[in-house]
């Protein structure tokens, strides 16, 4: 994992996003959740890679709401919570069960409720 001192972090971040090398996206979709210092900018962050085309950034980028949410304590209900409902239904099996362990986190650090999702 990489240090966020300076906003090296950001700055890796963000040219990771946008060169869009798989395997880097990947795992920056991983770090955002856990290493960012701004919430709103990961979560703005998480939101754009959890609508990318593969389906491992959108999982990882699934699973950096449930760290933020338990780091931050808050995330903005109007555009995370539709974000993990399209997910609970994504084609993808991997995606659908990361959606699941991020709604489950949400309801845990911030009482939110998804119909789609398993209880606790």
């Amino acid at each position: 994992m990489r240090s966020d001192a300076g906003g090296s972090f950001r700055a890796h971040a963000e040219a990771a996003i946008a060169e869009d090398s798989l395997d880097e996206v990947r795992e920056i979709a991983r770090e955002i959740g856990l290493e960012a210092r701004d919430r709103e900018w990961a979560q703005s962050c998480l939101i754009q890679l959890a609508r990318h085309r593969d389906a491992d950034v959108r999982g990882n980028a699934l699973e950096g709401f449930g760290h933020l949410a338990r780091r931050f304590g808050r995330l903005d209900p109007g555009r995370v919570r539709r974000i993990v409902a399209i997910a609970l239904i994504d084609p993808s099996a991997l995606v659908r069960e990361k959606a699941r362990s991020a709604a489950l986190d949400l309801r845990t650090f911030l009482h939110w409720e998804f119909d789609d999702a398993p209880p606790p």
